[in-house]
């Protein structure tokens, strides 16, 4: 029995080509159900035991083959414009009933200690991602309100929300809570205030007109006290925030990140938008039998998710009717549609 929450739904996005991108990258009941495959040089080091070993076309054709693998079980993936976006494009390695999150920045997961700015593929941007075809624009955002570059981290945002309106190109944010210069992120003082973080992070980007948010899971699920502390952190998110948002996993356990998919869509997230938890173990294991076993897990948990985001998730399928849509849609709209 599904105990689907249909509490507060999320609100309709009025542009049409917005829409119709978010459309594009949910399932047909309304969930996104998606897998990230826009990592860099961390995809990389899992291919081989030597990782100098691995050049772009051994790159290129394993996330093919991921792509090939996971799509039955997917609503769109996140591709990378160095080894992704064009490759599956072009291959035809994507299916065309799938869609497309580009991500616009360049990052990957190795980064010293102190304050964070977001960083962009060079000879890249909105422009281009909605030339390519891509039905919604991704960004990882590193942000802490009290550092030095926060100030810039918010006028990253507030530039992408323009660009992407003007091109009627949806924009999903992920912001991104880090330490500081002498924080200790094992200390009980600062887990509690990473989910304060997580949280306040998310109701800032609801300020700036984002239209869909990628958040870090508000909490911890080693204990029922931990699980119950992130319910409740969930639930406050999802108060804050009007558009629809949907859990990242960080390269976390699977198992673990059940839980939290599990946590967030009964607070009212509407799915996932994971990588490394599904499918690691599918890169990272070098012999044939094992990696085509591997494989199939990953498969398996992509399934696995997407029933636990069905039976608690809220879906996201705003529809417009009757005076409601007359009013969003007056007759020659287009005349002042992005004139």
């Amino acid at each position: 029995m599904s105990s689907q929450n249909t509490s507060r739904p999320a609100k309709a996005v009025l542009d049409p080509g917005k829409a119709r991108g978010l459309q594009r990258v949910t399932s047909h009941d309304g969930f996104f159900l998606i897998c990230a495959l826009d990592h860099l040089s961390d995809f990389q080091q899992l291919l081989a035991k030597d990782p100098s070993t691995v050049d772009y076309r051994m790159t290129v054709e394993a996330k093919l083959d991921l792509i090939r693998t996971l799509s039955p079980e997917v609503s769109a993936f996140l591709l990378d414009a160095r080894f992704g976006l064009a490759q599956a494009i072009l291959s035809r390695a994507l299916p065309a009933n799938i869609g497309m999150m580009a991500s616009v920045e360049d990052e990957d997961y190795d980064h010293g200690p102190g304050e964070r700015r977001t960083r962009f593929r060079t000879d890249w941007g909105t422009r281009r991602i909605k030339m390519i075809g891509a039905d919604v624009c991704k960004l990882l955002w590193f942000y802490r309100p009290e550092a030095e570059t926060a100030a810039h981290q918010r006028d990253v945002v507030a530039k992408l929300v323009e660009e992407c309106a003007a091109l009627s190109l949806p924009l999903v944010v992920e912001p991104i809570w880090y330490p500081l210069a002498g924080e200790n992120p094992k200390s009980p003082e600062w887990r509690k205030r990473r989910v304060e973080g997580i949280i306040e992070s998310a109701l800032e980007c609801e300020r700036q007109g984002v239209d869909m948010l990628k958040v870090e899971f508000p909490g911890y699920v080693e204990t029922e006290e931990g699980r119950a502390a992130a319910a409740l952190a969930c639930k406050e998110l999802d108060a804050g925030v009007s558009v629809p948002w949907v859990i990242l996993s960080a390269g976390v356990g699977y198992d673990a990140f059940k839980a939290q998919v599990q946590i967030s869509c009964a607070a009212g997230a509407s799915g996932f938008l994971a990588g490394r938890s599904i499918w690691r173990d599918a890169v990272s294991t070098h012999e044939p039998g094992a990696r085509k076993a591997a494989a199939a897990d990953a498969v398996r948990r992509l399934a696995e998710l997407a029933a636990v985001t069905r039976a608690h998730g809220r879906p996201y399928a705003p529809a417009l009717d009757g005076a409601a849509l007359m009013k969003a849609v007056p007759e020659h709209w287009n005349r002042d549609w992005q004139a």
